[in-house]
């Protein structure tokens, strides 16, 4: 049994490194996920235990948490109606586009709902192993959301600036987050407090009850000590640990049959990614006309992608970094924490009227 959890991570390791050599977007995420789902088909015998989820859900929680900062925070009052409405749009949208999916398509609805979360693939893909869903094609239709905007994003940025004739903003801040200056430790020590603590607390989510209840624990914990504690961010070997650990679990769960099906998926992934677009432009029209935020900023801020990539992608091509990295983390906050209780809402009152 530890041979062959020790084989399948391997696997997972070997699939990370090779895509992150590729340069594909969350490359130990999707690497891990493909190789060891690509392997399990052929040969089974691949099998890693459910509850190291747990783990990449306290890992991924910890590093959530040390990437907010005061500056986030303190920019919130300004951008909270642009907030508001940017989340208020990718709700309806997921409802709308979920439903059209359970009902055109034949998915399950909690699988439907949780394909069209805004979310990252690693943690929309544990929540749809926490909520009964099929694991497989929800981290299939978030990888291909997620590689789809990141590669249609900056040329659609581009387009639109240049089709409304609005001016190219250059970067509001030179860096995305501010460093904690009120206490320093060395690198292992500092990822060991970090961890320790985020363990407490996503004990406590676990306890909780709450959808993804590890998780948010876990982010909790590591945000509090992040504003409070002196900690710094998480080098980026232990996300990639969480990563290998989720991707592998999901590859895991891979057959034939759910093989097959994602050949099913290509009309599904094209409404979903044609819903977002259309959510980025109307919002940052809307936005960008009341004076609220420059158009380019509002663009990238409304991209449903990787709050860490979109940042990157940000850095390189202009706008407010504050303001974007700022609605970034929300975005992911909201997918985290509020998002899972929504679904679970819907499925709740679709089971009385049924």
């Amino acid at each position: 049994m530890i041979e062959q959890i020790a084989l399948t991570l391997l696997i997972g390791l070997l699939g990370g490194l090779l895509f992150k050599k590729l340069k594909i977007p969350a490359a130990f995420m999707i690497g891990s996920m493909v190789v060891v789902a690509i392997v399990n088909v052929l040969f089974g015998h691949l099998y890693v235990p459910r509850n190291l989820k747990l783990f990449a859900q306290i890992l991924s929680g910890a590093f959530i948490g040390q990437l907010i900062n005061h500056s986030d925070l303190e920019n919130l009052p300004k951008m909270r109606k642009p907030i508001a409405l940017l989340l208020s749009l990718f709700t309806l949208n997921m409802i709308l586009v979920g439903f059209i999916f359970h009902f055109v398509f034949k998915l399950d609805l909690v699988t439907a709902l949780l394909m069209c979360l805004p979310g990252g693939i690693m943690d929309v893909s544990l929540m749809s192993i926490d909520m009964g869903a099929q694991a497989d094609v929800v981290a299939s239709m978030q990888t291909i959301r997620l590689v789809g905007m990141l590669l249609i994003l900056p040329n659609w940025i581009k387009f639109i600036l240049k089709r409304l004739n609005a001016t190219p903003v250059q970067n509001g801040h030179s860096k995305i987050t501010a460093t904690n200056h009120k206490q320093s430790y060395p690198p292992i020590k500092n990822d060991l407090y970090v961890i320790f603590i985020s363990l407490i607390g996503g004990i406590i989510g676990y306890y909780s009850q709450l959808p993804v209840g590890t998780l948010i624990g876990a982010l909790i914990a590591s945000l509090l000590i992040k504003l409070y504690g002196g900690s710094q961010p998480l080098r980026p070997a232990l996300r990639y640990t969480a990563q290998i650990c989720a991707g592998s679990i999901i590859g895991t769960t891979f057959t034939h049959e759910s093989l097959l099906n994602m050949f099913n998926l290509i009309i599904p992934a094209i409404i979903l990614l044609g819903s977002y677009l259309m959510v980025n432009y109307f919002y940052s029209i809307f936005i960008y006309r009341r004076g609220l935020i420059d158009l380019q900023s509002a663009l990238f801020s409304s991209s449903p992608a990787g709050a860490t990539d979109i940042s990157l992608i940000a850095g390189e091509l202009g706008g407010d970094l504050a303001k974007i990295a700022s609605t970034q983390i929300i975005r992911m906050l909201y997918t985290i924490i509020v998002l899972p209780n929504v679904v679970k809402l819907i499925i709740w009152f679709a089971s009385l009227l049924s």
